[in-house]
């Protein structure tokens, strides 16, 4: 007996693909076989003139998820889930409406609208590399297992404890140690050399009698496909043989390819993320390999990039409500912890931290203790709020002052302040304070303190600080303005740069305010020329690492930049182009990526041999030295107002209190 329900046809937004006229898709819900679509993921059986399974969208052992044939839609009466065939797509496999149209489109043979000519090519190309990296793959998983070159990776993986089974389902490969053997055996292919050079496999050579041929970006590497909407995008390598600063090595950003919005094997996670209602993110791609191998198969990895918001929605959309990040305990774990937490706590999703013991990667913890074992560990997973907070009140001391130990709110700061305000605001904090042992107002204070600084930033996670008038230099640097609304909300003109306008003149009452020295502003210069040349290679961000001189960054967003770069480098994987994107504030990410454009404009044609290096080295160097002798003048001045008299204020809007 047919179910008697009440539902009418799901309503999709409106709009989406502007492209697609309402009976193009009615004519895609007319011809597109539901039962089908459901039934390859979803054991189904008759229950009167309907199917009846387990849901796929919940845990229950028994069923109750129907599929109706007659009105063409699914319902679940356990979890409430209810839909057409576009709708069981978008939700199953984490598709946005048109991306779930046009795959049932494809494999019903509608075209559902006449495409624009230029993005017609465009998708082609995309296509087209895709068969590109396919057919590369091919090539990296015979020398792999068939080719006596591929023994060094063979036995490298056996090493790793990775199973010839779990080796060949993930289409692990080699890229043996040769100049071109890739390149050589597409070229006979027939593959155009544009497309291998567009698909980031191959690179030109700039001098010598071979001038403008390519040779195989990725050698002597194991390679490791990564892979989006059922298509192989990018690849991953390890280096094995040879000799390279980078230990791992990733495709460059390509039509196909922009890592800040891809995780590798999530195509493999999203079922256990949506079983599970949990992500596992691990930093690298055999963390996440070796913990599907041992069954834990909610883990994804970046792909040699921070965490974005677009990776946090691509989990959210596969079913996340929880988020795990298993990263090293060292510094550069700990920042991408932080900026992860941060992410996290400002969409609303709960965030935990597992760092493995004794400097263990997940996939040896998971060797170790078992599957058990290890999901013991994701159970008891601090907090991120907590984790960071223990880490720092460690640092201080467990006797330390209520003072001191309010001040380690600062490893915790961008996670409080990037909370929505409110109740959840309110919760993060009295968590804090329960942490502390210290009066929840005090917390807040110290929490917001650099809030009411910042006088309305748009980006409270990276504070601007303030400058006196620009001179004419630094006027070009920041040239354009933007018209932003004050506190009372008249508009300003305001330059974008690298730094805010200085407060307005002191009022009767007000306390006396040093004048901020031009350190601050030639300091800032500096450092925007810094990070511009060291974003340059390798081995230029390890050098400002080493010099410490980003600890005495006077622009915070600057500060923050490097850091991230710095773990980029130490990890053998800088990607400028997207560190560059990462910067939140919109005029220093314009900025920055003007300087970079001069500098490569200045070396463009130059081979970036051993003797362009020295020379960068050098250009670096005494940018670090003036910028040293601009910081500690900037030093003196700040000690300088600190230890000015204050005059006593009455309304406490003009003054801030001192002391701890």
């Amino acid at each position: 007996m047919a179910l008697a329900l009440a539902w009418g046809m799901p309503q999709h937004p409106r709009g989406r693909v502007a492209s697609i006229s309402d009976e193009k898709l009615q004519e895609l819900r007319d011809r597109v076989d539901l039962v089908a679509v459901v039934q390859r993921r979803v054991q189904l059986k008759k229950s009167g003139r309907d199917l009846r399974g387990l849901c796929p969208f919940h845990g229950e052992k028994t069923p109750s998820f129907y599929v109706v044939p007659d009105k063409r839609i699914f319902h679940c009466f356990g979890c409430g889930k209810t839909g057409d065939a576009i709708k069981f797509v978008m939700e199953l496999e984490g598709k946005s409406f048109p991306e779930a149209a046009e795959a049932l489109a494809l494999e019903a043979g509608i075209e559902l609208s006449p495409q624009d000519p230029q993005e017609a090519r465009r998708a082609a190309r995309r296509a087209a590399l895709g068969e590109v990296n396919e057919k590369a793959s091919t090539f990296f998983e015979r020398v792999l297992w068939e080719h006596p070159k591929g023994k060094v990776a063979r036995e490298h993986l056996a090493k790793r404890g990775i199973s010839v089974e779990t080796a060949k389902a993930w289409r692990l490969g080699y890229a043996p140690n040769l100049w071109d053997a890739l390149c050589k055996s597409l070229a006979q292919k027939k593959v155009e050399a544009s497309l291998v050079e567009e698909a980031g496999l191959g690179i030109p050579r700039g001098k010598g009698p071979g001038k403008g041929t390519l040779y195989d970006r990725f050698r002597g590497r194991l390679t490791i496909p990564i892979r989006e909407s059922g298509r192989i995008v990018a690849f991953g390598g390890r280096l094995l043989e040879g000799e390279s600063e980078a230990k791992y090595l990733n495709s460059p950003e390509t039509p196909l390819y922009h890592k800040g919005q891809v995780l590798f094997a999530l195509d493999r996670a999203r079922e256990a993320v949506r079983r599970e209602g949990v992500a596992l993110f691990t930093e690298g791609y055999f963390d996440a390999i070796g913990l599907h191998q041992a069954g834990i198969t909610a883990a994804v990895a970046t792909c040699g990039t921070a965490m974005t918001e677009r990776h946090l929605e691509l989990v959210s959309r596969a079913g996340a409500k929880e988020l795990v990040f298993i990263f090293d305990g060292d510094a550069a774990g700990i920042r991408a912890a932080t900026r992860a937490s941060e992410l996290a706590a400002a969409a609303g999703v709960t965030a935990r931290v597992l760092v493995p013991p004794d400097g263990e990667d997940p996939d040896e913890t998971v060797a170790r203790t078992g599957t058990a074992g290890f999901r013991e560990l994701l159970s008891a997973a601090q907090p991120a709020l907590e984790f960071l907070l223990d880490r720092e009140l460690l640092r201080v001391g467990k006797d330390a002052s209520v003072e001191a130990r309010v001040r380690t709110v600062e490893a915790v700061r961008g996670i409080v302040r990037a909370a929505p305000k409110g109740l959840a605001r309110d919760l993060y904090i009295d968590k804090v304070a329960q942490k502390l042992g210290a009066p929840p107002d005090a917390v807040r204070m110290a929490l917001e303190a650099p809030a009411r600084a910042e006088q309305g930033s748009a980006r409270p996670t990276t504070p601007l600080p303030q400058r006196p008038p620009m001179r004419a230099g630094a006027a070009r640097m920041a040239a354009g303005t933007t018209r932003q609304r004050s506190a009372g909300g008249d508009a300003d003109e305001r330059p974008q740069g690298l730094a805010r306008s200085p407060a307005p003149p002191e009022t009767a009452g007000s306390r006396p305010q040093a004048p901020r020295p031009a350190a601050r502003r030639l300091a800032q210069q500096i450092e925007l020329r810094i990070v511009a040349q060291m974003l340059q290679g390798t081995e230029l961000s390890l050098l400002v690492e080493s010099s410490g001189a980003a600890a005495r960054f006077t622009h915070a967003g600057l500060r923050e930049l490097a850091e991230r770069a710095f773990a980029q480098a130490r990890a053998g994987s800088l990607d400028a182009a997207a560190l560059v994107q990462s910067v939140e504030h919109d005029a220093l990410r314009d900025k920055l990526g003007k300087v970079i454009e001069e500098i490569d404009a200045s070396v463009r044609g130059v081979e970036r041999d051993q003797a362009f290096l020295a020379t960068a080295r050098r250009t670096l160097e005494s940018a670090l030295r003036k910028h040293a002798s601009v910081a500690g003048q900037e030093e003196i001045g700040q000690r300088n107002a600190a230890a000015a008299p204050r005059v006593a204020h009455g309304d406490g809007e003009g003054g801030q209190k001192t002391g701890a």
